[in-house]
């Protein structure tokens, strides 16, 4: 990797907001304490296998998440799980279903009930004709919707080195998860880029990636977005 490609550390007035928003999500989490509903968010993962079924990655996410919703079933609480993102595209080929659709299906199998799984409902709810193409994506329409559901716990289940940089996302979005991951032998982020350029972007350049004229934003969907929609 490219020295040039790193970024310096953060300025202490970058820190300090940072700080600010780690403790405003904290104290957030605190009044939602006593609600009793859980969302557990499921990060997805491109491409699918055959452009159809989730491929390992994604499918260890997806029965990690399962097991907590039995655990948090198991407790007491009533549980929702949220499987994020749309229509894919992958060195020009395309899925045939949404990642959403495509996870969801994957958990129903696994026993998850069908009214305790969205997807592309949420996904059209927050983002409209944008879709959800990233992790900021992803976290922005969790957070959104453990707001607007009036949840007491967030999960958020992701890959290893993903974790910081959607926890950041979550920060700015007002809200903390719980975060737990699934580790495979073969995981498609890499620690060294998440570490030296992709989480050094999210806290100094593009926190949120939902601006209209975000470039992070804007390659993402060129470059993962299908042809038609």
């Amino acid at each position: 990797m490219n020295v040039r490609d790193t970024a310096p550390l953060l300025s202490p007035a970058v820190a300090g907001r940072w700080r600010d928003r780690l403790l405003t999500a904290q104290a957030f989490m605190r009044t939602r304490r006593h609600l009793p509903g859980v969302l557990i968010e499921v990060a997805a993962q491109h491409p699918l296998v055959d452009g159809a079924t989730p491929g390992e990655e994604f499918a260890a996410r997806l029965r990690r998440g399962h097991e907590l919703f039995q655990e948090y079933r198991k407790a007491g609480h009533p549980v929702e799980v949220y499987v994020p993102g749309s229509r894919h595209r992958h060195l020009g080929v395309e899925d045939e279903s949404s990642l959403s659709r495509a996870g969801g299906d994957f958990l129903e199998k696994l026993g998850v009930p069908p009214s305790a799984v969205h997807g592309d409902d949420l996904n059209e709810r927050y983002k409209g004709e944008a879709g959800v193409y990233g992790s900021a994506d992803e976290c922005f329409v969790a957070a959104s919707y453990f707001r607007d559901g009036g949840f007491g716990t967030l999960v958020s289940v992701c890959s290893p080195a993903q974790m910081m940089r959607k926890t950041l996302h979550y920060l700015q979005f007002g809200v903390y998860p719980l975060n737990h991951t699934a580790p495979t032998p073969e995981g498609y982020h890499d620690f060294l880029h998440e570490l030296l350029v992709a989480v050094p972007d999210v806290l100094g350049t593009d926190d949120t990636l939902q601006a209209s004229d975000s470039d992070g934003a804007e390659r993402l969907r060129a470059d993962r977005r299908p042809s038609a929609g």
